[in-house]
This record gives structure tokens, sequence and C-alpha cells, in this order.
């Protein structure tokens, strides 16, 4: 296995700082912490630099605060100094790991996304079905040959274990000075044990993330030879034409993740003949269409008519709500949502102008 060394020096460097510095101000030049920093932006990083290279680097009080998507999630959000730091630790550390990452792992990694795994989804869901095979004594045409096990890693990323997290990312780098900042990073969130946990919200931590759950990843595909498996995060589904060969594959993970310091979620994973319909972010997918699941239309709704009254009260602007409205129209015209979007799109335009009009008449008045 090839190791690196000598790492520490470059990830420090005014040059990779620089670097850092552009892509963690990517799209937040209105946040006002980022336009306070903008203003002697050089000085800061060397600033940075020399507290990184003294190893006296201390990352801020993180900001939490409730968002419901619609599950409800404690998200944590670093000053920008330490953004800078997590995106020139991720420079360094990430074309070390990326090659090792299987090709079906979707999340927090260039060219993936959300929209790529339900491409990929939809591929070995023909391959599976044999095209749409059909079950005797289908009620539908939806009603094809086959299984998805579907499952996530309970409370994910409040058990990660930070020395196994260590161990792993110690296998491939062997220079004292990351491992400091990756632990300095690690202790600086407060989960409900300690030696555990990483915080959403952190870029380092959707890379720590992958970097993990490739463990499994090589489990399923070089142990358990499951050709058709993707993942996203802590949610993964592996298809197969026999439900026999998914209960096993069951239980051969959920033994494997006690390696791991991670169990199954309880409630969270089932094998689901592709009849009834897969729920895979955030659509409810059968093989002939797909559809927008009820609670993330809901979310939507929630999150439009926030903007919507803060829009009202002259606390937002109108782009604000029509950036937020072509978000989610792309989203979902990848499923067979043609009237849902339509209503959609006369709901949120009847709505804005209601507001407009209110406003103008509150200004002359």
């Amino acid at each position: 296995m090839k190791t690196y060394k000598n790492l520490f020096d470059r990830l420090i460097s005014l040059e990779n700082l620089e670097n850092a510095y552009w892509k963690a101000r990517k799209h937040k030049s209105n946040n006002p912490a980022v336009h306070e920093f903008e203003k002697h932006w050089r000085l800061y990083l060397v600033m940075l630099h020399m507290t990184l290279k003294n190893r006296i680097y201390t990352p801020q009080p993180l900001r939490m605060f409730i968002l419901r998507d619609p599950k409800t999630r404690r998200i944590c959000v670093s000053e920008f100094r330490d953004r800078i730091v997590h995106h020139a630790l991720v420079n360094i550390v990430q074309p070390i790991f990326e090659p090792r990452f299987i090709h079906d792992s979707y999340a927090s990694r260039k060219g993936k996304g959300t929209l790529a795994a339900l491409k990929r989804f939809d591929t070995f869901l023909r391959k599976v079905t044999k095209n749409g095979k059909r079950l005797p004594g289908s009620r539908n045409a939806n009603d094809v040959q086959g299984f998805v096990l579907k499952a996530d890693i309970r409370h994910y990323f409040d058990t990660v274990d930070h020395n196994i997290l260590l161990n792993i990312i110690g296998k491939r780098i062997k220079d004292n000075g990351v491992l400091w900042l990756v632990q300095t990073i690690l202790d600086h969130y407060h989960a409900n044990e300690a030696g555990k946990g990483m915080p959403l919200g952190n870029w380092t931590s959707q890379f720590f993330a992958n970097v993990y759950l490739n463990e499994l990843d090589q489990f399923v595909k070089q142990r358990l030879k499951a050709e058709y498996y993707l993942r996203y995060v802590d949610d993964f589904v592996i298809l197969h034409r026999s439900k026999t060969a998914l209960l096993e594959y069951k239980e051969r993970i959920r033994v494997f993740l006690q390696t791991l310091q991670l169990e199954l979620h309880p409630n969270k994973c089932s094998i689901i003949p592709f009849g009834h319909g897969v729920s895979l972010l955030g659509f409810r997918i059968f093989y002939y269409y797909k559809l927008v699941r009820q609670r993330n239309f809901r979310e939507i709704c929630r999150r439009l008519d926030e903007l919507l009254n803060a829009y009202g009260q002259g606390k937002c602007a109108a782009t604000d709500i029509l950036e937020t409205q072509q978000g989610w129209y792309a989203y979902a015209r990848h499923g067979n949502t043609y009237k849902l979007r339509e209503r959609f799109n006369l709901l949120v335009e009847h709505e804005l102008q209601n507001r407009t009009s209110m406003l103008k008449k509150e200004r002359i008045s």
C-alpha cells in the first residue's frame, strides 16, 4: 500500500491557503463574516499560516441551528477562517483517497450527486429486472421481478469513531502534522459520547464520511461481490433478483458494521419488491415512472412560504424566491411530475404577485 509523507508543509502553504480561501468564499461574498475577512484577507492568511505552522491553531466555537428538511437535523456552521482550513486539508488529502472510492459512491464528489445516483439506480433497475420483466400474475406493468435492500446507518454522523477514522487515514498518510490537524478538527466537535461524532455542515465531515464508509463500500464490492450497489452518504441500496441473497447481504453487512462501531437503522432497513416502489433521494421510484415524495413536496412548500413571508416584510428579495423555485423545479423534472410542477409554478407566481402588490400599497400609504 502506497503511503504519503511530508504533506503538512504543502497543506499550510500560502498558495494552498489562498486556493482554499477562494473555495470557501464561493457563493458566500454577501456573508458579513466573509466580507469582513476580505478587507485584509492576505494578512489573515499569513496569520493562519503561522498558527498552523506552530501548531497552535484552535477552531472557533461552532454555531448550531436546527434544520427540518424534513428530518430534524442539528447543523453546525464553522467560522469562515476554519472553513478555509477545512478546504486546505481536503485539497491535500482528497486526491489520495479519491482513487480508492468506488464508482457508485455519490455524495460530496465531483461529477456525482443525487441526479447521477438516480440515473445509476435506473440502470441497475433495468439490468436486474431484465428490462422490466413482469412477475407471473402481476397486477400492473410496474410489478416487475426483483427486490432492493434499502438501508441507512443509525445516527451515522454522531457515531463515527475518531480512533477508527484516524487509523483509516493513518494507513495512507504518515504525516504527523496532517494527523494532528485531523485530530484537532475532530476533537472540536462535542457529541453525546467522547471520541465520537462529526458535525453536519462541515466540508471535512462530508469528506471524512466518505473515507469512513468506503470501508463498507469495499466490503460490499470485494467480499460480498454485490454488483448492483450504490451509496449516498449513509443511505445505500443493493438490487438483486433474489430476496434470499439480499437477506444474507443484510446480515453480513450488519456484522461487518460492528467493526466500524456502526449499526443499521432498525426502522430504515428493509427488503422491498420493486413493484411496491422504492423511496430514494426524494423520489418514489417504480419501473416506469418516478414520483416526488409527499414530504419532499411539503418541505419545499414550507420553505417557499417562509421566503414569501420574509419578502412580504421586506427581508428578502424576489430573486431569492425565484432561485428556490427554479432549483426545485430543475430537481423535480427528473421525475414524472409535469402537472405537479405546473401547479407549483402557478402557485408561486400567484403568491409572489400578491405579496408584491401588498408591498407597493404599503409603500404608497
